[in-house]
């Protein structure tokens, strides 16, 4: 049951209903509880046994982490990481014949982990309800695909009884329906054009392969940033405030940029939890460039152990590197240069996340790299699109377009509404994909 399928609306509404009619701060926590478990036993099955064994695992080793804080935070990260090699990466259980996806395990895995690194800098005290650490790490909008909450922000916001107010339902919904539009009419609508292509690029020449590879940065964004804007809706539904994971991350004018907008919250956790604990940039230039390129080995291994991956990952080190020793002056029209360079090179790194196939990559990178085929009719349309999106990008990028929608006064939200709704309905393509980032 996924956030594009009514059913998961439907069942949305019926937990809205019954934490509304509870009286008891303690009763709503148990029936979110409840029901995250039974929404993730639907779409997961037997890794439900990993939910409750990373639950217990480091909610004891915090609640304990005094007695001996090394041992404990080492067996809390063994224990966490060795079931995410087992569920993600070794295909062992495979092997044995259990079939099932591994949806969420990479997400709740970090928060879990997250907060129990916390506890240990002691930056968070450990709480001692088992059921609300339960409720944090398998809050059930935000544990298939992110964004990858902080345990101090949840915990604080269920110190008291949930509170549904007009505000929040229509903030809530604003984003969900915004989300749905991204992930339903125009990613889903972009996949079959790029899945043609890069199904066998060989086939197509230069033109082809950049339009695609346009089409997929833009497909990936609509995709992961419209389930973003689900979860966040469904937790601002459900009283719960959080930061947006997206902020206009192909207006990022250097790659540190990029990163400061794009997936916002793994961003934040791989610079507080590995970033800044190898060193970050405290011990010298050599050291820094080894801290930016390990971190960001890792975030590939994070999306997954395969070749294409890890040299995603690698590439987007070595640009974070190179952005270190290139300094350029600032002024508009740098400005304006550094945005066109640095999304050249974010979408060029996104043939290497798309393609894991070496000689498809090979000739993919070849053609984008080398432009030809392009007509004057595509240099034209191409370069008033990117005029129009520079003169334009202060506006798009300085406003929280969601909060301003959400904010409209009934009249005008109705019919935003109204118009999303039938947008979605009439322009959603017959076959949904499924989200991208759900399998990571």
């Amino acid at each position: 049951m996924l956030p594009y399928e009514v059913n998961y609306y439907i069942y949305l509404i019926l937990v809205l209903l019954a934490l509304f009619l509870l009286k008891s701060r303690f009763a709503q926590i148990t029936v979110l509880v409840g029901t995250s478990y039974f929404l993730y036993i639907l779409s997961n099955n037997y890794l439900i046994l990993s939910l409750a064994f990373v639950t217990l695992l480091t909610y004891y080793c915090a609640r304990y982490i005094n007695y001996n804080k090394k041992l404990l935070l080492i067996l809390a990260l063994t224990g966490a990481l060795g079931q995410l090699a087992i569920f993600k990466y070794t295909g062992f259980l495979s092997s044995l014949g259990f079939s099932f996806s591994t949806l969420g395990v990479s997400y709740y895995t970090l928060m879990a982990l997250g907060y129990t690194i916390d506890v240990y800098r002691g930056k968070l005290q450990p709480t001692e309800s088992l059921i609300e650490y339960a409720l944090f790490v398998s809050f059930f909008p935000v544990i298939t695909s992110g964004p990858i909450i902080r345990a101090g922000n949840f915990l604080a916001q269920i110190r008291d009884r949930l509170k549904f107010t007009p505000e929040n339902f229509q903030q809530g919904l604003t984003l969900i329906i915004m989300g749905l539009i991204m992930k339903l009419v125009i990613a889903d609508n972009l996949a079959s054009y790029v899945d043609l292509i890069f199904v066998d690029p060989m086939k197509y020449q230069s033109r082809d392969i950049i339009l695609a590879t346009l089409a997929f940065g833009v497909q990936l964004y609509c995709d992961f940033g419209g389930y973003s804007n689900i979860a966040l809706g469904t937790a601002r539904m459900l009283g719960f405030t959080f930061p947006m994971n997206f902020n206009n991350p192909y207006f990022a004018t250097n790659p540190q940029d990029f990163w400061h907008r794009w997936n916002i919250s793994l961003s934040c956790w791989l610079r507080d939890y590995l970033y800044i604990p190898l060193g970050g940039n405290r011990k010298g230039a050599r050291r820094t460039y080894s801290n930016l390129i390990l971190t960001m080995f890792a975030c590939g291994i994070w999306h997954g152990a395969t070749w294409n991956f890890l040299l995603w990952g690698g590439y987007h080190g070595g640009l974070l590197s190179l952005h270190r020793l290139i300094r350029l002056p600032e002024n508009r029209i740098i400005s304006l240069a550094e945005i066109l360079i640095t999304q050249y090179f974010i979408f060029l790194g996104w043939l290497i996340f798309k393609v894991n196939n070496i000689n498809n990559l090979e000739w993919c990178l070849t053609k984008f790299l080398i432009p030809t085929g392009f007509t004057s009719v595509d240099l034209a349309v191409g370069g008033t699109i990117i005029a129009v999106l520079l003169l334009l990008r202060t506006k798009i990028a300085d406003n929280n377009w969601m909060s301003r929608i959400g904010s409209f006064r009934p009249i005008y939200w109705f019919f935003y509404i109204f118009i999303a709704i039938n947008l979605i309905y009439w322009a959603s393509p017959v076959k949904v994909t499924q989200f991208i980032y759900a399998g990571f």
